[in-house]
């Protein structure tokens, strides 16, 4: 990534990189996961909710 113009990473700056990433690809795990959570607690209430309309117009 680096650009003819730029000077090469220190160690430390290579480190702290290499963790960012990590860090952003767990991110982005968790990311996922609570999209999938809150899409089937979304899913669970529509449900919840379609049912008892239906309940009360058949009594």
């Amino acid at each position: 990534m680096d650009t003819p113009s730029s000077p090469p990473l220190t160690d430390e700056e290579r480190r702290e990189l290499v963790w960012l990433r990590a860090e952003n690809a767990f991110l982005r795990v968790q990311r996922d996961v609570l999209t999938r959570i809150a899409t089937g607690y979304a899913h669970d209430v529509e449900v919840f909710l379609g049912r008892r309309s239906t309940d009360a117009l058949h009594p």
